[in-house]
């Protein structure tokens, strides 16, 4: 912990003078509190959600939430429910650039991170946390959500609508269109990184020229493995461009690198962001079947609807039903709010001959919801539905966090003997509940028949490989 005081106070005593803003940064529109103590104080006498913005300056996703989040009109009715306090992590020499938030001076800043570390973060032995994160807090203090990293305005106002849910408030604002979870989410908890990472966040603008500079004179190998991935963590347009030309590179090496490629993309779905989704499409159509399967499971797990287009284009091209069983997930979860997606999707689960296909059809459905059609369909298919295809429409419910149909679920468990069936029920219930999604990570694996993991869905509080426990 007190590697993590020194690291953000450095040398503190001539932050004194008023925060200036850079131009562009953050919003007068949301009441930002600039005392996390009270702030809580207030929480609790008006019974409001907390929301503690967290992030670093010159990082690309801190400073696009900075730009695109806090002075989105989109988010503004939440806003206006809950008490909001910010704590950025900043050197003495970015003091100037720290974006606005109201009248916040640096101090705050560093009292609020360092309070909220000890209050709610898992730092590591070296003290670091990952950044950016958003934190919810109850009325009374208690931690109901957290989401580290990307998070775009619909998946915002999803985490909003769920933690008043979580708190008990019954007039919520009226929800946001496309509004879904994140994909990095956990309730109840927060992710804790290894203590072999120093870094716990995506490399700033200085950070990757340095780094790339450094690259570009070698020969990459695998002893530059660390390298690598603290560049596939990173949010510029820099690293995806190196990173894509490397794997041109990669590919004169044959089939005795196949396998290192293969797993950097899986590694890309991982944890990288929407940047690398024109190195997707470049190897899309790659003639090995099990570097496509692994570049259609990345634009499931990165799923934004960028990539839709291109996944769509994908599929149709796919003759190896195997990795088909692949595309078909990615396009639901590239797909939110294109109808296409979902009557691509409904014909799949309805006529597909190949079972797996199908049952991933069923599954990706899931991805698709809130989204009426999509949730009466999984919602008959689990009244009519039998075997498999009833048990993957189960999970999709699940996937979506369909809590309309928790009812429908829980009637399923009376009477049911089926062992299996019982554990796909309990399991999901449990995340319609509030639970995360790894509750049904097992089950997800049993029916769609993939190997290939997908931790960023299924995402947990242990650690994930970013900055200085990368190379393991």
């Amino acid at each position: 912990m007190l590697s993590l005081v020194l690291s953000l106070t450095g040398a503190f005593a001539p932050m004194l003078s008023p925060l200036l803003a850079s131009p562009g940064h953050g919003s007068a529109k949301v009441e930002w509190t600039a005392d996390i103590e009270e702030g809580l104080e207030r929480a609790a006498e008006e019974q409001r959600v907390v929301v503690i913005a967290l992030g670093v300056v010159g990082e690309a996703r801190s400073e696009r939430h900075a730009k695109e989040l806090y002075s989105n009109k989109k988010l503004s009715s939440y806003f206006k429910e809950s008490v909001n306090i910010p704590g950025w992590s900043f050197s003495v020499d970015e003091e100037r650039a720290l974006p606005r938030f109201s009248k916040l001076e640096p101090g705050d800043h560093v009292n609020n991170l360092v309070s909220a570390t000890e209050r709610w973060l898992r730092p590591n032995s070296e003290g670091v946390i990952p950044l950016p994160q958003h934190l919810w807090i109850s009325p009374g203090g208690e931690l109901l959500l957290s989401c580290p990293y990307e998070i775009e305005a619909e998946e915002f106002a999803w985490c909003f609508d769920e933690a008043l849910r979580l708190a008990g408030v019954e007039e919520r604002p009226s929800q946001v269109k496309g509004a879904h979870p994140p994909r990095r989410l956990l309730l109840g908890e927060v992710l804790a990184l290894s203590d072999e990472d120093d870094l716990g966040r995506g490399l700033k603008e200085v950070e990757l020229d340095a780094l790339l500079k450094e690259m570009n004179k070698r020969m990459l190998t695998e002893r530059d493995r660390g390298d690598v991935i603290s560049v596939l963590f990173t949010d510029e347009d820099a690293a995806a461009s190196f990173l894509s030309k490397q794997f041109g590179l990669w590919e004169l090496g044959g089939p005795r690198v196949a396998p290192i490629i293969d797993g950097t993309f899986e590694l890309l779905g991982t944890i990288s962001s929407k940047k690398y989704l024109d190195t997707l499409e470049r190897f899309s159509s790659h003639r090995r079947s099990s570097l496509r399967a692994r570049v259609a499971v990345a634009y499931e797990q990165i799923g934004h609807s960028d990539g839709f287009a291109a996944v769509r284009k994908a599929l149709k091209k796919e003759e190896d039903d195997e990795v088909r069983a692949e595309w078909v997930r990615a396009l639901g979860a590239t797909g939110l709010g294109e109808k296409s997606a979902l009557s691509t999707l409904v014909k799949l689960a309805e006529k597909e001959d190949d079972d797996r296909v199908r049952l991933n059809a069923i599954l990706a459905i899931g991805h698709l919801l809130p989204a009426e059609g999509a949730l009466d369909f999984l919602s008959e298919l689990v009244r009519t539905g039998e075997g498999e295809d009833r048990w993957a429409a189960i999970l999709g419910l699940a996937l979506g966090r369909a809590t309309s149909a928790r009812d429908l679920i829980a009637d399923l468990e009376e009477g049911e003997e089926d062992e299996e069936m019982l554990k796909i029920i309990r399991r999901t219930l449990r995340v319609l509940d509030g639970g995360n999604l790894y509750e049904i990570q097992s089950s997800f694996s049993l029916i769609s028949e993939s190997s290939i993991g997908r931790a960023r869905l299924f995402f947990r509080a242990g650690g994930i490989p970013t900055g200085g426990d990368a190379g393991r």
